[in-house]
């Protein structure tokens, strides 16, 4: 499924978190490695040195990372570019590269800090055109517990191949996660616009709920790589965090439908808020990829 595998870095501890994950998939999937540095865009600004001269030092600290034995066997790529924009660059150079992972640091910023800063990952994830691997904190490269969160969208469709087929390689196991909004019970009204439910309504959904989640598992899900499912009435990308947490989960996977503009402005994105919260790391993927859905071992060479 991954081939060819892309790690950015700027070197931060977050980033040497990330570092470490996308080595260890690399080795598990026999893929590709490419490391990515942006630099700053300096060639149109007064500068008192070749900006050329900062190259060869970041291509050294991208290739201290890796061993001997990783350089064979990982056969990486070393690139340096430089852009004022790094999520830019890096989204293009997956997309030219025809990359199948790209795997980062995020640093997880809230309130004032995020609206100010925003975050780099956070626009990879809305933009990527392949999964994106997100890591806020160093932990075990090993994913033996999978979350996968699911609105029964094509996305989240998509998200439920690329865990299963980690799950495979990895010797892993997942859990498919259904989250029911959570509405008031009645009696008494809370709002005339908000209609309140009955305790058969909130019954009955939680039930199609998860006959939706059982027609999503197949014989091999639940017998080779123990797959279980559920649904739970609450809120939305909290819920999520906490509920990997409190179950020992170390890696989620889930769709994220890329808004972007005003839609993005006015929605938001569960994805990136779990992107932003969740202290395991993060999977997001956008939509299915060529290999998607068929054996493990197949795919594109």
């Amino acid at each position: 499924m991954f081939t060819r595998i892309l790690v950015a870095t700027d070197f931060s501890p977050p980033s040497d978190a990330a570092f470490a994950h996308a080595r260890a998939l690399a080795g598990t999937f026999g893929a590709r490695l490419h490391l990515l540095h942006v630099l700053p865009n300096v060639f149109l600004r007064a500068v008192v040195h070749n900006p050329r001269a900062d190259e060869p030092a970041a291509v050294d600290q991208l290739l201290a990372r890796l061993n001997a034995e990783d350089r064979e066997r990982l056969r990486p790529v070393p690139v340096v570019e430089h852009s004022d924009d790094p999520a830019d660059e890096i989204v293009s150079y997956a997309r030219t590269r025809e990359i199948d992972l790209i795997v980062m640091g995020t640093h997880g910023r809230h309130g004032i800090a995020h609206a100010l800063v925003g975050s780099v990952a956070e626009r990879v994830v809305r933009a990527a055109p392949c999964p994106v691997l997100t890591v806020r904190e160093p932990c075990a490269a090993a994913f033996t517990r999978i979350l996968v969160p699911t609105d029964f969208s094509t996305p989240s469709d998509a998200a439920l191949d690329c865990a299963r087929a980690i799950a495979a390689r990895c010797g892993g196991r997942f859990h498919l996660l259904h989250i029911l909004e959570d509405r008031p019970e009645a009696p008494p009204p809370v709002s005339e616009l908000v209609e309140p439910e009955s305790r058969e309504r909130r019954a009955a959904r939680l039930q199609e709920a998860t006959g939706r989640l059982a027609e999503r598992l197949t014989s091999d899900d639940v017998t080779r790589l123990h797959a279980t499912a559920g649904a739970i009435v609450d809120g939305a990308a909290r819920t999520i965090i906490d509920y990997a947490a409190d179950h020992g989960f170390d890696l989620i996977v889930m769709g994220t439908h890329g808004r972007s503009g005003l839609s993005h402005l006015l929605l938001g994105s569960v994805a990136e808020r779990v992107v932003r919260g969740a202290t395991c790391p993060v999977i997001t993927v956008r939509h299915a990829r060529a290999g998607a859905g068929v054996p493990v071992a197949a795919g594109r060479r």
